[in-house]
């Protein structure tokens, strides 16, 4: 969760100024889009910690 949240403070969070929480929210939730545009970047932050984990088999 780090590696996540760092990810999002240095790029959608960085020197946000917003004026209600709500535009705190919607950054975060552009930064959450644009992590998840790429299949390999959200496996990376728990590996990053030393973990073994599989992306999900794509069901048929």
């Amino acid at each position: 969760m780090e590696l996540l949240w760092s990810s999002l403070k240095k790029r959608e969070l960085a020197d946000l100024a917003g004026n209600h929480l709500a535009d705190v929210a919607d950054a975060t939730e552009r930064g959450i889009r644009r992590i998840n545009t790429n299949p390999r970047l959200p496996w990376s932050f728990p590996v990053h910690t030393g973990l073994t984990l599989h992306p999900p088999t794509p069901q048929n």
